[in-house]
């Protein structure tokens, strides 16, 4: 082979590496984030946000495949596809929010498209919001945000079906997951409430925010008047601190070993039920769909079908899972 033909290899190999790197950014703003997100920026006057979509998202961050291929492509990599997937996940810094739904919350018809500053002391509805957002910027350096109240338009079925089919794992790619209990205002009260002295935060208590508590990587607890019941100073995220992680374990009978590193599947299912078993959601179809990521399952969404929703769930888990003690819980 002459030096012609070399360079010519190098450049295609080049170009290859540069188109993967694409296509992998490409495919993760399709396949991983959520549809919508809260884009949270600050002016003189103070926080402002808007809803965007995964096309502002891939605008906004459209210098990050240059960056990554200059970054890897003087390097041997193992597994190519996966280290720049690690990259593209690492750029794509987004909190997501847990929390126990109020009577009135800003809806996705709500939201801005233009970068607004709300007067949550004028609309309480959008206090929570606004906390959250504040909490995502200042405390954790994310600029998107993502609610379940806000950022779902829950007047499109399909966008509703692929959001909650794809809720564990949005949850799971997340940055940070910022968990607001209401109900609690500092640690003191949540030692209470795994000592059985006092009513246990309704967070606790309700279906979906079981997935939310297991699924993120990373999670942080903040009090009533949004204080982080474990200080920053000792962990941006909860999830390796044992001092709230263990009243958790008391108060939701979930093992430690789980609240540190979860993984869904359908093993064990009468551990996992019974840990579902004493939640409630408003909709009683959602005690089935709030569990389709813990085990990992696929379940078409249909609203309307009542107690069939658990049944199908229950069908699709026994495809995997063959041991008679199944409904033992």
């Amino acid at each position: 082979m002459d030096d012609s033909d070399s360079i010519g290899a190098s450049r295609t190999d080049d170009n290859d590496f540069r188109d993967l790197v694409e296509e992998v950014f490409d495919e993760y703003i399709v396949n991983e984030i959520p549809i919508r997100l809260i884009h949270i920026s600050n002016d003189d006057q103070g926080l402002n946000f808007k809803l965007v979509d995964r096309n502002f998202v891939k605008e906004h961050f459209k210098s990050v495949p240059d960056k990554i291929y200059r970054e890897f492509c003087n390097e041997t990599l193992v597994d190519r596809e996966g280290r720049i997937r690690e990259r593209v996940k690492e750029t794509f810094k987004y909190a997501i929010f847990s929390h126990r739904w109020l009577f009135s919350e800003p809806s996705y018809q709500d939201m801005p498209t233009e970068p607004m500053r709300v007067q949550a002391e004028l609309e309480p509805k959008w206090k929570k919001l606004q906390e959250f957002c504040r909490k995502a910027k200042v405390d954790h350096g994310c600029e998107f945000a993502w609610s379940d109240t806000c950022c779902i338009d829950k007047t499109r079925s399909a966008e509703l079906d692929e959001s909650i089919r794809s809720m564990f794992r949005w949850y799971r790619n997340s940055h940070i997951c910022i968990v607001h209990l209401s109900g609690t205002e500092d640690l003191a009260a949540l030692e209470r409430q795994q000592r059985g002295g006092t009513k246990i935060d309704v967070w606790f208590t309700r279906g979906w925010t079981l997935q939310e508590l297991l699924a993120p990587s990373q999670i942080k607890f903040y009090g009533t008047n949004w204080q982080p019941l474990v200080p920053l100073y000792n962990s941006k995220s909860d999830r390796v601190s044992d001092t709230i992680m263990r009243k958790i374990e008391k108060i939701t009978n979930i093992p430690l070993r789980d609240l540190k590193s979860f993984s869904p599947g359908t093993n064990r299912v009468p551990e996992k039920m019974l840990w579902a078993s004493k939640r409630r959601t408003t909709r009683v179809e959602d005690i089935a769909y709030c569990l389709i990521g813990i085990f990992d399952v696929s379940l078409m969404i249909a609203y309307g079908e009542g107690n069939r929703a658990f049944f199908r769930l229950m069908e699709e888990i026994m495809k995997r899972y063959d041991k008679w003690d199944v409904f033992l819980w």
